[in-house]
C-alpha cells in the first residue's frame, strides 16, 4: 500500500517531461537589474557557429542578445528559434558577474554555453546592472521561450504569472490523485471492517 501512494505521489507531483533546460530570470532589485540564470542544456541537433569567442555577461535588445556570468570564452550553437525579445537598444554591460558563461541570441537563433561544455551539465550565473531598468536595457516584460530541437531556453523578463500546466501533466495529476483516493478509501473500508470485527468478538465473548 506504501509503495501504491508513493508512486501515485511521483505521478501527481512530478512533470512528464526529463527534458532538461536553462532559465534566465531578470527582475528589478531596488534600483538595479538582476539576471540570474541555471540549468542545463542538451546540444544535440545543434550546430556550430563559433568556438571560442569571448563572452560575459551582457544584454543586446536589438540584437536579442542575453548572457549570464563572468568573462570566459564560450561556443555558440544555432539552432533555437522564438520569439522577438525586446525593442531595439544597444549593448549594456554589467557591472557585477558571477559563474558560469551562457545566454542566447535571438537574432542568431544560437544559445551561448561555456567552451568544452558537456550536453546537460549544470549551469549557474547571474550579472548585476546598476542604476538600470528593464526599459533602459530595452527590455519588454513576459516570458520568452526559444527552442532547439532537444531543449529549451527560457527568459522571464519581470513579473511572470505561474504557467499553466499542459493537458498530459494535468493528466497524470489527476491520475496520481485518484490513485492516492482509491488507495485511501480501501484502507479506511479495511479499518471498518477491522473495527466491526472486534465488536463482534467483544459482543460475543
Amino acid at each position: 500500500m506504501k509503495r501504491i501512494l508513493a508512486a501515485a505521489l511521483a505521478a501527481a507531483v512530478l512533470p512528464t517531461s526529463a527534458q532538461a533546460a536553462i532559465v534566465i530570470n531578470i527582475n528589478q532589485v531596488g534600483t538595479s537589474i538582476v539576471a540570474t540564470g541555471s540549468g542545463s542544456f542538451d546540444t544535440t541537433g545543434l550546430k556550430t557557429y563559433s568556438t571560442n569567442a569571448q563572452g560575459g555577461s551582457f544584454i543586446n535588445a536589438a540584437s536579442g542578445i542575453v548572457s549570464v556570468g563572468d568573462s570566459a570564452p564560450i561556443s555558440i550553437f544555432t539552432g533555437l528559434s522564438g520569439p522577438v525579445l525586446g525593442y531595439l537598444q544597444g549593448p549594456k554591460f554589467a557591472a557585477l558577474t558571477a559563474g558560469d558563461t551562457f545566454g542566447l541570441s535571438q537574432y542568431l537563433g544560437a544559445v551561448y554555453l561555456p567552451t568544452n561544455y558537456q550536453s546537460n551539465a549544470l549551469l549557474n550565473g547571474s550579472s548585476t546592472y546598476f542604476n538600470s531598468t528593464l526599459a533602459s536595457l530595452g527590455l519588454t516584460a513576459g516570458q520568452y521561450v526559444y527552442r532547439s530541437s532537444a531543449d529549451t531556453v527560457t527568459l522571464n523578463i519581470g513579473a511572470v504569472a505561474a504557467a499553466v500546466p499542459e493537458p498530459a501533466t494535468w493528466a497524470m495529476m489527476l491520475l496520481g490523485f485518484g490513485v492516492i483516493g482509491f488507495a485511501m478509501r480501501r484502507r479506511v473500508k479495511a479499518s471498518e471492517v477491522n473495527f466491526t470485527n472486534k465488536v463482534r468478538a467483544i459482543a460475543g465473548a
